[in-house]
């Protein structure tokens, strides 16, 4: 119960957070802050896939209501939730077996910030080709998703720092 409470507080502060503040900001009209993925990678290891793409998909839905979009962010998130256990066992070191969160105290800076690389491009990726649904303007998507992968994954590594010294 102390779990499911805990993880329904960071639910309530990521999507306040992405509604109110980040969804608002597009830098150059390209690139916009997902500050809500961290819910995501931040998942501990042995949460069942279930539970995780429940989890992302009622973030996804929360956002989509509050920011206009038919379903696209819950979408996109769910598509990560499903695909993170497997981006993060390429980053495991030899030897754990226990449960943890990811973050730089276990998987260390380079995996740390690889794996959620990963995550916020397979997000990104999604998410633009959902909302575009045209490839059309390659240029355009190409931007879009590396600028916002990369403004994400700032925030994702400051987000962390902040984290490791408390």
């Amino acid at each position: 119960m102390h779990t499911f409470l805990n993880r329904l507080k960071y639910f309530l502060i990521a999507a306040v957070i992405q509604v109110l503040l980040f969804s608002h900001i597009h830098l150059f009209g390209y690139a916009t802050v997902y500050i809500y993925l961290l819910f995501i990678i931040k998942m501990p290891r042995f949460a069942t896939r279930n539970e995780q793409m429940v989890w992302a998909f009622a973030l996804g839905l929360v956002v989509d209501m509050f920011s206009n979009t038919p379903g696209i962010n819950a979408a996109a998130a769910t598509l990560l939730a499903f695909m993170r256990d497997y981006v993060l066992a390429m980053f495991i070191p030899n030897g754990i077996t226990e449960d943890f969160t990811p973050g730089t105290r276990v998987l260390r800076w380079g995996a740390y910030v690889s794996y959620a690389a990963i995550c916020t491009l397979i997000f990104c990726t999604a998410l633009f080709l959902l909302e575009f649904f045209t490839l059309s303007h390659p240029l355009h998507l190409a931007i879009s998703v590396s600028g916002s992968t990369l403004l994400t994954l700032l925030f994702v590594i400051v987000f962390e720092s902040l984290n490791r010294r408390n």
